[in-house]
């Protein structure tokens, strides 16, 4: 390969070896995170690192419910009054 008068085969060489670098620094910020930080702008939730969009602007995920507090009351709120006759025929029977 016959080199040109004032280049050298080592800068020949290395312009190839620079453009495939700066290609793949191209393409790695091209697959970089586009979602937004909380305080940022939003239009769907899939916008936002949280995963929501609230008023156009990302805020952070509401907290997770542990169980930590006071069971439910599970009682019957069936009044006695509308139970019906106690000599009602069963259902399918």
């Amino acid at each position: 390969m016959p080199v040109r008068p004032g280049r050298t085969l080592v800068g020949t060489r290395r312009r190839p070896l620079l453009l495939a670098l700066g290609l793949v620094l191209l393409a790695a910020a091209a697959c970089g995170e586009t979602r937004s930080p909380i305080g940022d702008e939003c239009i769907r939730g899939e916008d936002c690192l949280s995963g929501v969009c609230s008023s156009r602007t990302c805020v952070a995920a509401p907290p997770l419910v542990n169980g930590s507090g006071p069971p439910p009351d599970e009682t019957v709120r069936i009044p006695v009054g509308d139970a019906g006759p106690a000599d009602a025929p069963r259902e399918g029977g």
